[in-house]
């Protein structure tokens, strides 16, 4: 059922410090967007507002990466823009998206299966929240609020989770 996926085997950016940014709440945590929001989306809470983010979907299914070294720094992509998944690239820039900082548990694994869809509820383990995912996204997207506009967009609609075609 599983792949291994090869290409995220020991990429990543390493040694990277700072800890998940308060400004995004992945949903499932206690905030009180979290509480509000669709249980489905990442929220970007600010004094004034609360705007839920939505990322693109890299893959649906697990990045499956193997002897990863305990105790490394990484940072996990939120956006789903990064060419290094599962790992932040710095794509986000602009989106309102920020990475999590994730440190390689201590104890040893040789497997570690990590969201690559970008939309688990525990950061940045799969929980298989992509089975679903699919429909979901596709109607998001059709009834997006911003379609009409989503050929001015830079990066992505974080509306509805829409990458634009360049």
């Amino acid at each position: 059922m599983s792949r291994v996926d090869e290409t995220s085997k020991d990429s990543g950016v390493t040694g990277a410090s700072g800890g998940t940014d308060n400004d995004v709440t992945r949903y499932g945590e206690s905030s009180p967007a979290a509480d509000i929001e669709d249980d489905t989306s990442i929220s970007k809470e600010s004094e004034t507002q609360s705007e839920t983010l939505y990322p693109a979907v890299p893959r649906y299914g697990p990045s499956n990466l193997y002897d990863l070294k305990p105790g490394d720094k990484k940072l996990w992509c939120t956006c789903g823009l990064s060419k290094k998944q599962p790992w932040c690239d710095g794509s986000h820039t602009g989106t309102g998206f920020k990475p999590i900082s994730w440190e390689v548990p201590a104890k040893k694994q040789r497997l570690y299966q990590l969201c690559a869809c970008k939309y688990t509820k525990k950061p940045p383990y799969c929980d298989a929240s992509h089975t679903y995912l699919p429909m979901e996204v596709k109607h998001r997207q059709k009834t997006c609020t911003n379609i009409a506009n989503h050929s001015d967009c830079y990066k992505l609609c974080n509306k509805c989770g829409t990458v634009p075609d360049f």
